[in-house]
Formats: C-alpha cells, structure tokens, sequence
C-alpha cells in the first residue's frame, strides 16, 4: 500500500500538479466571462456543460505524458511496479481532484444563490468531464501525440453546439433543455474510453508489436524523486 501512495505522490509531483493549477485556473477565471450570481436551472446548466465540464479534459488527457520522458520509461532492476498499475493510479488521483475541484464549483454556485438541483447537476457535469476526458486519454493512448488527444474532445465539444441532432443521445448539453438521460450514455461511454485506453497498448502491443509506441512495452520507476 505504501508504494501506491509513492506513486500518487510522485505523479501529483511530477506530472499532475501542473494540469491542476491550469483546471484551478480555469475555474477561478470563470467569473470574468460569465455571470454566475443568481442563475436559475438553465444557466446554471449552461455554465457547468459549457464551461466547468472541460477540466475533465485538462486532468484526465495526459495521463500518459510521463512516458515522453526517457528516464521514466527505463526499465529498473529493483522497486518498479507494472505500468497499468500505475496508470489506473494516476486516473484514480485525476478523478479524485476532479470530483473535488466540481463540488468547490457547485458550492460556490450555492453560495451566489444559483437555484439548481445540485446533485444531480454535480453528478450530470461529473459524467461529461469524465466522457470528455476520457477521449481524450483513450485519443493519446492509441496515436501517442498529445496535440491530437487533446483536439478529439474540443473538436467533438465544437460539434454539440450545433445541438443534438447529429449527436444524439451523446448529446453534452442536455441539463440545459432538461433532459437528463444524455448523461448516463456519457458516463457509460467515459468509463469505456478510459478502459480502452489502459488496454489498448497491452491488446494491441501483443497483435502488432513492431507498431507500438515504446512507452507501452516498458515498466516505470516509480521511486523517482
């Protein structure tokens, strides 16, 4: 158990934190374009969908970026842990600080008298952050190119704006013309692109190992410091 709690902390040191204060940023700016005081249902739909949603992409697509560095992609002879153990870590970790930098948000939203079904709103915005992110992780575990992970979601979240005909039930802005449903398709399929991120590189790295980016094969050090 120690060791896991090594590699949190290593991954929040080393490649987390930087995506965290950029998402905290993200949300601490958010007053400076929009109104949030006194919304009702719908704008507050709005500002959650529309806005706060996206750091699901900022913490959850680089996953996978340590593995650019060649020092963690060495393979050690002692202490060292198998890489999906270490990737479902650094998810878990994401998530985590996801959830919490959502429920600060809902909470401020409570504080400026925003009238709006807070659970189910948190949990609405949770599921899209997650689908978002969750493309964009499984987008850079499959082409191994950080621009490309992070241009499938914004391309996708470019497309819904258009409204929900092409995209239908994985529709993100449902909450804001009262439907719900939308979001258990998106939570469903976010979790599913998470899982096919993990295990594209093991899958795919016994089919066609002459193709597979080397950070696939490769245990990680995990007592960096």
């Amino acid at each position: 158990m120690e060791r896991y709690f090594q590699i949190a902390r290593s991954n929040l040191k080393h490649n987390l934190l930087p995506h965290l204060l950029v998402a905290c940023f993200f949300l601490l700016v958010a007053p400076l374009f929009m109104g949030l005081e006194n919304l009702n249902a719908v704008r507050t739909a709005k500002v959650l969908e529309m806005y706060v949603a996206l750091i699901g992409i900022i913490l959850l697509t680089p996953v996978f970026l340590p593995e650019q560095n060649k020092e963690i992609r060495e393979l050690v002879r002692a202490k060292y842990t198998k890489t999906s153990i270490i990737i479902l870590i650094r998810i878990l970790e994401a998530v985590i600080f996801l959830i919490l930098l959502l429920g600060a948000f809902v909470i401020m939203l409570m504080q400026k008298q925003c009238t709006f079904p807070e659970l189910k709103f948190f949990l609405g915005t949770l599921a899209e952050a997650v689908f978002l992110g969750g493309m964009g992780l499984c987008a850079y575990s499959i082409f191994d190119q950080l621009a490309v992970a992070y241009m499938l979601p914004i391309v996708y979240y470019i497309i819904n704006t258009g409204g929900n005909k092409t995209v239908k039930d994985f529709f993100l802005y449902s909450m804001s013309i009262g439907s719900y449903r939308e979001k258990f398709y998106l939570a469903a399929a976010g979790i599913l692109l998470i899982l096919i991120g993990v295990g594209y590189p093991y899958v795919a790295g016994r089919l066609f190992p002459r193709f597979i980016p080397h950070r696939a094969t490769k245990r990680l050090e995990i007592n960096r410091k």
